[in-house]
Protein backbone atom coordinates (compact mmCIF):
# COMPACT_ATOMS: atom_id res chain seq x y z
CA UNK A 1 0.00 0.00 0.00
CA UNK A 2 2.86 2.21 0.83
CA UNK A 3 4.40 1.82 -2.45
CA UNK A 4 1.10 2.38 -4.22
CA UNK A 5 0.44 5.89 -2.40
CA UNK A 6 4.23 6.86 -2.96
CA UNK A 7 3.48 5.78 -6.75
CA UNK A 8 0.04 7.61 -6.91
CA UNK A 9 1.94 10.62 -5.41
CA UNK A 10 4.77 10.92 -8.01
CA UNK A 11 2.05 10.57 -10.72
CA UNK A 12 0.07 13.31 -9.04
CA UNK A 13 3.73 15.28 -8.93
CA UNK A 14 4.65 14.71 -12.63
CA UNK A 15 1.25 15.63 -13.59
CA UNK A 16 1.92 19.04 -11.85
CA UNK A 17 5.05 19.60 -13.06
CA UNK A 18 3.39 19.26 -16.51
CA UNK A 19 0.21 21.68 -16.10
CA UNK A 20 2.05 24.20 -14.23
CA UNK A 21 5.88 24.25 -16.05
CA UNK A 22 5.99 22.95 -19.50
CA UNK A 23 3.74 26.27 -20.80
CA UNK A 24 6.19 28.04 -19.54
CA UNK A 25 9.76 26.36 -19.72
CA UNK A 26 9.53 23.91 -22.36
CA UNK A 27 6.89 24.73 -24.83
CA UNK A 28 3.01 23.17 -24.21
CA UNK A 29 1.79 21.24 -27.63
CA UNK A 30 -2.17 21.55 -28.84
CA UNK A 31 -4.83 19.13 -29.15
CA UNK A 32 -4.00 17.63 -32.75
CA UNK A 33 -6.49 15.87 -34.48
CA UNK A 34 -5.56 12.54 -36.37
CA UNK A 35 -8.53 13.21 -39.09
CA UNK A 36 -7.82 16.85 -39.47
CA UNK A 37 -9.60 17.57 -42.34
CA UNK A 38 -13.32 16.44 -40.49
CA UNK A 39 -12.23 19.37 -37.69
CA UNK A 40 -11.76 21.85 -40.50
CA UNK A 41 -11.95 25.36 -38.66
CA UNK A 42 -9.50 23.79 -35.54
CA UNK A 43 -7.18 23.15 -38.48
CA UNK A 44 -7.58 26.79 -40.20
CA UNK A 45 -10.65 28.87 -39.78
CA UNK A 46 -10.20 29.88 -43.91
CA UNK A 47 -11.47 26.73 -43.86
CA UNK A 48 -14.97 28.38 -42.26
CA UNK A 49 -17.68 28.13 -44.49
CA UNK A 50 -16.44 25.75 -47.11
CA UNK A 51 -19.61 24.21 -47.36
CA UNK A 52 -22.63 25.23 -48.68
CA UNK A 53 -25.59 26.40 -46.23
CA UNK A 54 -25.31 25.44 -42.62
CA UNK A 55 -23.36 22.73 -41.40
CA UNK A 56 -22.96 21.36 -37.53
CA UNK A 57 -19.97 19.46 -36.76
CA UNK A 58 -19.19 17.28 -33.53
CA UNK A 59 -15.61 15.49 -32.78
CA UNK A 60 -14.42 13.57 -29.85
CA UNK A 61 -10.65 12.05 -29.22
CA UNK A 62 -9.79 9.86 -26.49
CA UNK A 63 -5.84 9.70 -25.86
CA UNK A 64 -3.80 7.55 -23.76
CA UNK A 65 -6.59 6.70 -21.16
CA UNK A 66 -5.11 4.05 -19.81
CA UNK A 67 -2.16 6.66 -17.69
CA UNK A 68 -4.30 8.94 -15.17
CA UNK A 69 -7.23 9.11 -17.72
CA UNK A 70 -4.79 10.20 -20.26
CA UNK A 71 -6.20 13.44 -22.75
CA UNK A 72 -10.06 14.00 -23.85
CA UNK A 73 -10.56 16.80 -26.02
CA UNK A 74 -13.85 17.49 -27.82
CA UNK A 75 -15.10 20.13 -30.14
CA UNK A 76 -17.86 21.11 -31.49
CA UNK A 77 -18.60 23.74 -34.57
CA UNK A 78 -21.31 25.50 -36.67
CA UNK A 79 -21.04 27.22 -39.38
CA UNK A 80 -22.46 28.81 -42.62
CA UNK A 81 -21.58 29.91 -45.87
CA UNK A 82 -23.14 33.20 -47.14
CA UNK A 83 -21.81 33.27 -51.07
CA UNK A 84 -23.85 36.36 -52.54
CA UNK A 85 -21.01 38.50 -50.29
CA UNK A 86 -18.48 35.07 -49.81
CA UNK A 87 -17.65 35.11 -46.11
CA UNK A 88 -18.31 32.44 -44.14
CA UNK A 89 -18.94 32.51 -40.46
CA UNK A 90 -18.66 29.67 -37.72
CA UNK A 91 -18.71 28.87 -34.09
CA UNK A 92 -15.89 26.72 -32.74
CA UNK A 93 -15.85 25.01 -29.10
CA UNK A 94 -13.52 22.83 -27.40
CA UNK A 95 -12.92 21.12 -24.60
CA UNK A 96 -9.57 19.37 -23.27
CA UNK A 97 -9.24 17.07 -20.36
CA UNK A 98 -6.05 16.62 -18.91
CA UNK A 99 -5.19 14.12 -16.61
CA UNK A 100 -5.89 13.38 -12.97
CA UNK A 101 -5.57 16.87 -11.74
CA UNK A 102 -8.61 18.18 -13.97
CA UNK A 103 -6.10 20.00 -16.35
CA UNK A 104 -9.46 21.56 -18.07
CA UNK A 105 -9.10 24.13 -21.16
CA UNK A 106 -12.90 25.73 -22.65
CA UNK A 107 -11.94 27.68 -25.99
CA UNK A 108 -14.90 29.66 -27.05
CA UNK A 109 -13.93 30.85 -30.66
CA UNK A 110 -15.63 32.93 -33.46
CA UNK A 111 -14.33 32.70 -36.48
CA UNK A 112 -15.12 34.66 -40.30
CA UNK A 113 -13.59 34.00 -43.55
CA UNK A 114 -13.46 35.61 -47.06
CA UNK A 115 -13.36 34.26 -50.36
CA UNK A 116 -11.33 35.79 -53.25
CA UNK A 117 -13.09 33.46 -56.42
CA UNK A 118 -11.15 32.53 -59.76
CA UNK A 119 -12.20 30.92 -62.81
CA UNK A 120 -10.37 27.62 -61.03
CA UNK A 121 -9.02 28.41 -57.73
CA UNK A 122 -10.20 29.73 -54.99
CA UNK A 123 -7.86 31.62 -52.09
CA UNK A 124 -9.48 31.96 -48.38
CA UNK A 125 -8.33 33.78 -45.71
CA UNK A 126 -9.80 32.86 -42.06
CA UNK A 127 -9.59 34.93 -39.11
CA UNK A 128 -10.95 33.01 -35.41
CA UNK A 129 -10.64 35.31 -32.06
CA UNK A 130 -10.79 33.01 -28.80
CA UNK A 131 -11.54 33.65 -25.13
CA UNK A 132 -9.75 30.71 -23.73
CA UNK A 133 -10.04 29.36 -19.84
CA UNK A 134 -7.65 27.40 -18.14
CA UNK A 135 -8.77 25.54 -14.94
CA UNK A 136 -6.78 23.18 -12.02
CA UNK A 137 -8.20 20.78 -9.21
CA UNK A 138 -4.94 21.42 -6.76
CA UNK A 139 -7.09 19.03 -3.83
CA UNK A 140 -6.24 16.11 -6.36
CA UNK A 141 -2.71 16.86 -6.12
CA UNK A 142 -0.18 15.03 -3.60
CA UNK A 143 2.94 17.32 -3.15
CA UNK A 144 6.13 15.15 -2.13
CA UNK A 145 6.41 16.77 1.16
CA UNK A 146 2.75 14.92 2.45
CA UNK A 147 4.39 11.60 1.98
CA UNK A 148 6.16 9.52 4.84
CA UNK A 149 8.04 6.52 3.72
CA UNK A 150 6.74 4.12 5.77
CA UNK A 151 2.86 5.25 6.32
CA UNK A 152 2.37 7.18 2.50
CA UNK A 153 0.26 10.04 2.24
CA UNK A 154 -0.47 11.65 6.15
CA UNK A 155 1.04 15.42 6.07
CA UNK A 156 -0.58 18.67 5.01
CA UNK A 157 1.72 20.52 2.05
CA UNK A 158 3.52 23.74 2.52
CA UNK A 159 2.55 24.03 -1.20
CA UNK A 160 0.33 27.30 -1.25
CA UNK A 161 -1.93 27.48 -5.03
CA UNK A 162 -1.81 30.29 -6.65
CA UNK A 163 -4.37 30.16 -9.31
CA UNK A 164 -7.01 27.58 -9.85
CA UNK A 165 -8.16 29.44 -13.03
CA UNK A 166 -7.43 31.60 -15.59
CA UNK A 167 -9.10 33.73 -18.72
CA UNK A 168 -7.55 34.88 -21.43
CA UNK A 169 -8.10 36.29 -25.05
CA UNK A 170 -6.37 34.22 -28.55
CA UNK A 171 -6.11 34.90 -32.13
CA UNK A 172 -5.55 32.74 -35.13
CA UNK A 173 -5.35 33.57 -38.97
CA UNK A 174 -4.86 31.03 -41.94
CA UNK A 175 -4.91 31.09 -45.76
CA UNK A 176 -5.69 28.72 -47.84
CA UNK A 177 -5.90 28.06 -51.59
CA UNK A 178 -7.94 25.98 -53.82
CA UNK A 179 -7.99 24.75 -57.56
CA UNK A 180 -9.35 22.45 -59.44
CA UNK A 181 -7.98 21.31 -63.19
CA UNK A 182 -7.99 18.91 -65.82
CA UNK A 183 -5.13 16.56 -66.62
CA UNK A 184 -4.01 14.54 -69.72
CA UNK A 185 -2.29 11.20 -69.34
CA UNK A 186 -1.47 9.29 -72.28
CA UNK A 187 -4.62 9.18 -74.00
CA UNK A 188 -7.32 9.85 -71.39
CA UNK A 189 -7.94 12.35 -69.12
CA UNK A 190 -8.32 13.02 -65.34
CA UNK A 191 -11.29 15.60 -64.82
CA UNK A 192 -11.90 17.85 -61.69
CA UNK A 193 -8.15 16.89 -59.61
CA UNK A 194 -9.21 19.27 -56.81
CA UNK A 195 -5.66 20.30 -54.46
CA UNK A 196 -5.39 22.31 -51.72
CA UNK A 197 -2.38 24.34 -49.92
CA UNK A 198 -2.91 26.18 -47.03
CA UNK A 199 -0.91 27.73 -43.65
CA UNK A 200 -2.29 28.96 -40.20
CA UNK A 201 -1.13 30.69 -37.68
CA UNK A 202 -2.37 29.84 -34.08
CA UNK A 203 -1.85 31.67 -31.04
CA UNK A 204 -1.11 34.92 -33.00
CA UNK A 205 0.09 37.50 -30.40
CA UNK A 206 2.64 35.44 -28.75
CA UNK A 207 3.96 34.75 -32.30
CA UNK A 208 5.05 38.32 -32.47
CA UNK A 209 4.86 39.79 -29.37
CA UNK A 210 7.40 38.47 -26.30
CA UNK A 211 5.84 40.54 -23.69
CA UNK A 212 2.63 38.70 -23.75
CA UNK A 213 3.82 37.11 -19.79
CA UNK A 214 1.67 34.99 -17.17
CA UNK A 215 -1.25 34.09 -19.45
CA UNK A 216 -1.24 30.68 -18.90
CA UNK A 217 0.79 29.79 -15.70
CA UNK A 218 -1.02 28.56 -12.67
CA UNK A 219 2.10 30.23 -10.69
CA UNK A 220 1.75 33.60 -12.24
CA UNK A 221 5.22 33.22 -13.70
CA UNK A 222 5.91 33.52 -17.24
CA UNK A 223 3.97 31.76 -19.45
CA UNK A 224 2.81 32.46 -22.44
CA UNK A 225 1.47 30.54 -24.86
CA UNK A 226 3.67 28.85 -27.40
CA UNK A 227 2.72 29.56 -31.36
CA UNK A 228 1.39 27.02 -33.25
CA UNK A 229 2.27 27.17 -37.46
CA UNK A 230 0.33 24.19 -39.43
CA UNK A 231 1.11 23.65 -43.08
CA UNK A 232 -1.48 21.20 -44.80
CA UNK A 233 -1.77 20.50 -48.35
CA UNK A 234 -3.58 17.56 -50.56
CA UNK A 235 -5.38 16.66 -53.48
CA UNK A 236 -8.45 14.19 -54.67
CA UNK A 237 -7.58 12.83 -57.77
CA UNK A 238 -10.54 11.19 -59.99
CA UNK A 239 -9.82 7.53 -61.30
CA UNK A 240 -11.53 5.81 -63.84
CA UNK A 241 -10.05 2.04 -63.26
CA UNK A 242 -13.25 0.63 -61.80
CA UNK A 243 -15.55 3.48 -63.24
CA UNK A 244 -17.98 0.44 -64.79
CA UNK A 245 -19.51 -0.17 -61.43
CA UNK A 246 -20.88 2.95 -61.33
CA UNK A 247 -19.15 4.41 -58.64
CA UNK A 248 -17.05 7.45 -58.22
CA UNK A 249 -14.06 6.10 -57.12
CA UNK A 250 -10.63 8.50 -56.66
CA UNK A 251 -7.47 8.44 -54.32
CA UNK A 252 -6.55 12.12 -52.14
CA UNK A 253 -2.94 12.00 -50.88
CA UNK A 254 -2.64 14.37 -48.09
CA UNK A 255 0.09 15.83 -45.41
CA UNK A 256 0.10 17.91 -42.28
CA UNK A 257 3.11 19.53 -40.79
CA UNK A 258 2.47 21.34 -36.84
CA UNK A 259 5.22 23.31 -35.15
CA UNK A 260 4.66 24.78 -31.38
CA UNK A 261 7.10 26.78 -29.61
CA UNK A 262 8.65 29.94 -29.57
CA UNK A 263 10.78 30.09 -32.47
CA UNK A 264 8.97 30.70 -35.93
CA UNK A 265 9.73 27.53 -38.17
CA UNK A 266 12.26 26.41 -35.87
CA UNK A 267 12.15 22.63 -36.52
CA UNK A 268 14.96 21.79 -33.55
CA UNK A 269 13.81 23.81 -31.01
CA UNK A 270 9.38 23.69 -31.35
CA UNK A 271 7.47 20.42 -31.29
CA UNK A 272 6.96 19.37 -34.61
CA UNK A 273 4.68 16.47 -35.42
CA UNK A 274 4.61 15.65 -39.61
CA UNK A 275 1.53 13.71 -40.62
CA UNK A 276 1.29 12.25 -44.17
CA UNK A 277 -1.06 9.31 -45.63
CA UNK A 278 -3.58 8.62 -48.33
CA UNK A 279 -7.49 7.89 -48.46
CA UNK A 280 -9.22 6.04 -50.63
CA UNK A 281 -12.86 6.58 -51.60
CA UNK A 282 -15.16 4.80 -53.59
CA UNK A 283 -18.56 6.55 -54.31
CA UNK A 284 -19.64 7.94 -50.23
CA UNK A 285 -17.23 5.31 -48.54
CA UNK A 286 -13.63 6.52 -47.74
CA UNK A 287 -10.37 4.12 -45.78
CA UNK A 288 -7.48 5.68 -45.07
CA UNK A 289 -4.03 5.13 -43.57
CA UNK A 290 -1.86 7.63 -42.50
CA UNK A 291 1.73 8.06 -40.75
CA UNK A 292 2.64 10.57 -37.70
CA UNK A 293 5.83 11.40 -36.49
CA UNK A 294 8.48 14.03 -36.33
CA UNK A 295 10.42 12.43 -38.94
CA UNK A 296 8.89 11.28 -42.33
CA UNK A 297 10.90 8.37 -42.52
CA UNK A 298 9.48 5.45 -39.92
CA UNK A 299 12.85 4.35 -37.43
CA UNK A 300 12.59 1.87 -34.37
CA UNK A 301 13.93 4.73 -32.41
CA UNK A 302 11.57 7.50 -33.15
CA UNK A 303 8.16 6.07 -35.15
CA UNK A 304 5.31 7.81 -33.46
CA UNK A 305 1.97 6.81 -34.62
CA UNK A 306 0.36 4.65 -37.84
CA UNK A 307 -3.26 6.08 -38.59
CA UNK A 308 -6.54 3.98 -39.47
CA UNK A 309 -9.18 5.50 -40.46
CA UNK A 310 -12.64 4.98 -42.25
CA UNK A 311 -15.56 6.74 -42.34
CA UNK A 312 -18.78 7.50 -45.10
CA UNK A 313 -21.58 9.58 -46.27
CA UNK A 314 -25.29 8.89 -45.56
CA UNK A 315 -27.56 10.50 -47.48
CA UNK A 316 -31.19 11.75 -46.87
CA UNK A 317 -34.40 9.47 -47.48
CA UNK A 318 -35.31 12.54 -49.43
CA UNK A 319 -32.87 13.27 -52.06
CA UNK A 320 -33.00 16.61 -54.48
CA UNK A 321 -30.80 16.86 -57.19
CA UNK A 322 -28.18 19.50 -56.48
CA UNK A 323 -28.24 17.94 -52.85
CA UNK A 324 -24.30 17.03 -51.34
CA UNK A 325 -24.65 14.07 -48.75
CA UNK A 326 -25.70 15.40 -45.59
CA UNK A 327 -24.02 12.92 -43.05
CA UNK A 328 -20.79 11.74 -41.99
CA UNK A 329 -19.38 9.61 -39.96
CA UNK A 330 -15.60 9.28 -39.79
CA UNK A 331 -13.99 6.77 -36.39
CA UNK A 332 -10.00 6.10 -36.59
CA UNK A 333 -7.52 4.54 -34.47
CA UNK A 334 -3.98 5.83 -33.46
CA UNK A 335 -1.42 2.95 -33.43
CA UNK A 336 0.84 3.75 -30.93
CA UNK A 337 4.52 2.87 -32.22
CA UNK A 338 6.54 4.24 -29.27
CA UNK A 339 7.19 2.91 -25.94
CA UNK A 340 4.44 4.57 -23.95
CA UNK A 341 1.49 3.04 -26.58
CA UNK A 342 1.18 -0.80 -25.09
CA UNK A 343 1.11 1.32 -21.59
CA UNK A 344 -1.06 4.12 -21.80
CA UNK A 345 -3.49 2.73 -24.74
CA UNK A 346 -4.35 3.81 -28.28
CA UNK A 347 -5.70 6.76 -29.34
CA UNK A 348 -9.58 6.72 -30.84
CA UNK A 349 -11.20 9.82 -32.77
CA UNK A 350 -14.79 9.79 -33.54
CA UNK A 351 -16.31 12.83 -35.88
CA UNK A 352 -20.03 13.41 -36.96
CA UNK A 353 -20.50 15.95 -39.64
CA UNK A 354 -24.41 16.93 -40.52
CA UNK A 355 -24.97 19.20 -43.55
CA UNK A 356 -28.46 21.02 -43.23
CA UNK A 357 -30.27 20.34 -46.51
CA UNK A 358 -29.72 23.11 -49.38
CA UNK A 359 -28.98 23.36 -52.66
CA UNK A 360 -25.18 23.56 -52.62
CA UNK A 361 -24.40 23.69 -55.93
CA UNK A 362 -27.00 26.05 -57.12
CA UNK A 363 -25.66 28.20 -53.69
CA UNK A 364 -21.89 27.94 -55.09
CA UNK A 365 -22.73 28.69 -59.00
CA UNK A 366 -25.01 31.77 -58.63
CA UNK A 367 -23.26 33.35 -55.23
CA UNK A 368 -23.74 37.29 -56.39
CA UNK A 369 -21.32 36.41 -59.89
CA UNK A 370 -22.46 36.81 -63.24
CA UNK A 371 -19.18 35.53 -64.48
CA UNK A 372 -17.50 32.19 -64.32
CA UNK A 373 -15.73 33.39 -61.29
CA UNK A 374 -17.41 31.49 -58.07
CA UNK A 375 -17.01 29.58 -54.90
CA UNK A 376 -15.80 26.39 -55.24
CA UNK A 377 -18.16 23.75 -53.56
CA UNK A 378 -16.62 21.54 -51.21
CA UNK A 379 -15.87 17.90 -52.63
CA UNK A 380 -15.35 15.48 -49.91
CA UNK A 381 -12.67 16.52 -47.27
CA UNK A 382 -11.94 20.25 -48.62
Amino acid sequence: MNHTVRSWGSLAMLCLVLTTTLTSITKAQDPSFSQFYANRIYLNPAFTGLDGGIAANAAARLQWVGIDQGFRTYAVTAETQLPVVRLGLGLNLVRNEEAIASLTTNKVGLALSYTIPGNNNNVHFGFETQVVQKSLDWDRLVFSDELDPVYGLMYQTSAVPVLDRLTFGDVSFGVVWRHVSNKKVGRNGLRKIRSHLGMSFHHLPYLFSKSSEGNDSFLNLDGRVAPRTTIHGGMIIPITVLSGVGRNISISPNFKLDMQGYKFMNFNENITVGTVGVYGMMGSVYIGALYQNKYWAPSAFHSDAFIMTVGGYVNPVSQRSGNAPRLMIGFSVDLNNTGVGPAAGSVYELHVRYQFSTNINGSARNGGSRSAKRILDCKDFF
